[in-house]
Order: structure tokens, then sequence, then C-alpha cells
């Protein structure tokens, strides 16, 4: 089982080799649901629930157990999942974000951009993220202040500076309402060009990788964001997140640092 090993007025502080030690596990864990995931999607692809727009699979939750029961082992602070919610809650410096299956559309119909997403939160705040993007045999890793990986290869930012010049990924808000519409019509306009991939997770870890310039979008929960927040971040980056809760939607803008954060 994981200790931290620093304390400083009854909080936990971590030091960056622990940091490190925490990524690693989440890495694993991340390779290893991916990995199953993409041998068993033949199997796993049985839906069992639709809401709108969104399905829940089979492949979610079989996902899910194995990472919870890895972090359970080594690292046991309260998560916050996508599929099961909170897990061991309680007032706590640390928290897992988990989101098993980020683009579970995208996994049913062989569409490549769907990952596994895990994130620590230190005080609510995305501090290291793995995006296991297995069906293009990516995994994206970083630490905030320490840097980002993609397949073990430094990552960073773009260096675009202009949204006339550059790319935003959005989603339609999962939410919609008549104002968040028109804010999403009003960000079409000002980009270059806009990408609507399916997986918040992947999204954010393009932005990462320089690949794009910016995210924004309504309605997200911190399970999908959050992996991708520190890896911006981390990165050289930049990210917002605004809300009522860590279990609430979120209002979630991230970029390069160059370009002002989308509205």
């Amino acid at each position: 089982m994981y200790r931290f090993s620093k304390r400083q007025g009854g909080v936990i502080r971590s030091g960056m080799g622990e940091l490190k030690e925490l990524l690693a596990l989440a890495e694993a864990a991340a390779a290893e649901a991916g990995a199953a995931l993409k041998a068993h999607r033949a199997e796993w692809s049985v839906i069992e629930a639709e809401h709108g727009r969104e399905v829940k699979i089979d492949a979610d939750k079989r996902a899910e157990a194995m990472i919870l029961a890895a972090l359970e082992r080594a690292a046991p602070f309260p998560v916050i999942s996508e599929e099961a919610g909170w897990v061991r809650a309680g007032v706590a410096d640390y928290v897992w974000a988990v989101d098993p299956l980020d683009g579970s559309v995208n996994y049913l119909r062989g569409y490549p951009h769907c990952a596994v997403s895990i994130a620590l939160l230190r005080a609510g705040e995305p501090v290291l993220g793995v995006v296991d993007c297995f069906l293009l045999g990516e995994r994206f890793t970083g630490i905030a202040g320490a840097g980002a990986w993609l397949n073990g290869a430094p990552i960073g930012v773009s260096g675009i500076a202009e949204p006339a010049a550059g790319i935003l990924q959005t989603g339609i808000p999962s939410r919609a309402s008549g104002a968040s519409m028109r804010a999403f019509e009003s960000r079409l306009s000002t980009w270059r060009k806009v990408r609507m991939i399916g997986s918040a997770a992947s999204a954010l870890a393009y932005v990462a990788a320089g690949r794009a310039e910016a995210y924004r979008e309504s309605g997200s929960m911190i399970w999908d964001v959050a992996a991708g927040c520190a890896l911006v971040k981390a990165a050289g980056g930049a990210f917002r997140i605004e809300g009522a809760g860590l279990d609430q939607p979120l209002e979630v803008a991230a970029g390069n640092g160059r370009v002002a954060l989308p509205d």
C-alpha cells in the first residue's frame, strides 16, 4: 500500500518522486484496462443502457473494475468514477478521477478516438494524468511541473498564438441550452478549424501534444477531463475548470498558454 511521507500542518504534501510513483501506478492500471478493452472489444460491446446520445456498455464496467482494484491495492485514495460514482468518499487531499472508457460510442463503432483516463486530483485540481488511446497505440502521461510524454517521448503544446490559425477541440454541449448552443456556435467562427472527435480525454491529450491549440466544452464531468487537463498543464499549457463540485457538470477550457482560453 502506498504511503505519503511528508506532512505539513496536517495536510499531506507529495514530493515529485512520490507523484512519479503514483503516475507509474496509474499508467500500469490504464495499460492493463486498455489492453483488455482492445482484446475483448467484440464480446464487451454489449449495450446495457442508453441515455440520450450516451450509451453504457459492458466494457465500461469491466474496465472500471480492473482499474479500481489496482488503485485500491496500491493507493486507496477516494475515487470518483464514471460508472461507480464515489468510492471511499470523504474529505481527502487526494482523489482519483477515473473514466474507464471515454468515448463508448466510438469504441462500439470501431472509431479509434476512445481512451482509458485516470487522473489524480490534489485539493480538487488535476496534478497528474494518463490517457491511454489503446486502439491507436498511444499512451499520454504527465505530471504538472515535471513534463508530459507520449509513449515515453516528451511532448509539448504548440506555439500558435492566434485562434484564426489554430484548431479548437470541442463537443456539442451534453446538457445543451439555448445559451450554451449560442456560445458553441460563436466559437465555431473564431478558429481556423474545429474538431469534435467524441472523446474529451483524447481531445485534451491532443492539445498537450501540440496537435490542437485549445479545448472547450460545457457539461463535462471531472472524470472526462481531469487526466487531459493535467496533461495540458504538464505540457506547458493551462486549463480552467468551473463548477459546483466534483460530481457536478463543469465548464472546462484548456489551451496552449498562448491563445486565450475559450469562453
